[in-house]
């Protein structure tokens, strides 16, 4: 019905336009937000106001992964890193019940996301800022209390990072069934993963992670090596979303040439692809991934 009146309206020289809801001028207003079956309340600057008003099925993709990790891991737990305000855990939750840990670094978003997860049950939430190692950085924060991204800055805030696999020791959590790590931190994702060692080689979860060129970029941040290193964990095909969460295609991460020109269309300005979401099986997990795969192509 939607399409039908656009195209009546494009043939009189009108159309319709998606109007943003979101805007810094709102930053201090909340606004409940519809995420699958639950309301989520966010800051009136957050985009994911936005997204999820004209894209209810935003992030749907990690809701359908989890159910079918389930059904091989029916103790499965996720990890989800850069949890904002728990948009993502209620994408999770309207699929299916399973334990969620939540970490969060942002005081904003931090402060949200302990309001809105106390309506779901098994979610446990850690305020972290996480690296490769344990380490205190200079940066200046950009974007804060709804998409905060860390520079790099000689003049910036001293801040304290520490890796996955030490935050979940110390909260004695390393010993869950973790076969699900999601990662949304506008380009430290990758970094991130490197600090996450002894996760990859013990629990072999699924990774799920932003691979945003342009942010990595202003970070100085090379995903592609981190990519290509993860064969050595016995990761071996990377299946690939755009930014709308759409199945764009898998490939072996042995075909490094083709992966790197893929890897530099991607723009946030110049291209039909802003960025990437990669999704990465260990290789005992293929029948797995051939399922997944599957299912999201046929969407």
């Amino acid at each position: 019905m939607r399409k039908m009146i656009r195209n009546l309206l494009n043939k009189v020289g009108y159309d319709i336009v998606k109007v943003n809801v979101h805007s810094d001028k709102k930053a201090g207003r909340i606004y409940p937000v519809q995420v699958g079956n639950y309301r989520i309340d966010m800051p009136g600057n957050n985009p994911q106001i936005s997204n999820y008003k004209y894209e209810p099925q935003v992030n749907s993709q990690l809701g359908r992964l989890t159910a079918c990790l389930a059904q091989k891991y029916p103790d499965i737990s996720v990890i989800d890193i850069g949890a904002n305000v728990g948009d993502t855990i209620a994408v999770i939750k309207t699929h299916i019940e399973v334990p969620v840990i939540g970490i969060e670094g942002d005081d904003i978003s931090y402060r949200f996301l302990e309001k809105n997860t106390r309506q779901f049950q098994q979610v446990s939430i850690i305020k972290e800022f996480l690296g490769e190692k344990k380490e205190t950085v200079q940066v200046a924060f950009e974007k804060g209390g709804w998409n905060t991204t860390l520079v790099p800055s000689s003049t910036g805030q001293s801040l304290t990072l520490k890796t996955l696999d030490q935050v979940l020791t110390e909260h004695r959590m390393e010993q869950r069934r973790l076969k699900l790590l999601k990662i949304d931190c506008e380009g430290f994702d990758t970094i991130i993963i490197r600090g996450a060692g002894d996760l990859l080689r013990k629990q072999k979860p699924v990774l799920y992670f932003e691979y945003n060129k342009t942010n990595m970029e202003a970070i100085g941040e090379d995903g592609l090596s981190t990519l290509f290193a993860l064969e050595q964990f016995g990761y071996r095909r990377a299946v690939f979303f755009d930014n709308k969460g759409r199945y764009f295609m898998s490939l072996p991460l042995s075909q490094r040439d083709i992966i790197t020109q893929i890897h530099h269309y991607a723009d946030e300005t110049h291209s039909e692809i802003a960025y990437y979401d990669l999704c990465l099986f260990h290789e005992e997990d293929a029948e797995l991934e051939a399922r997944f795969v599957e299912q999201e192509r046929d969407l």
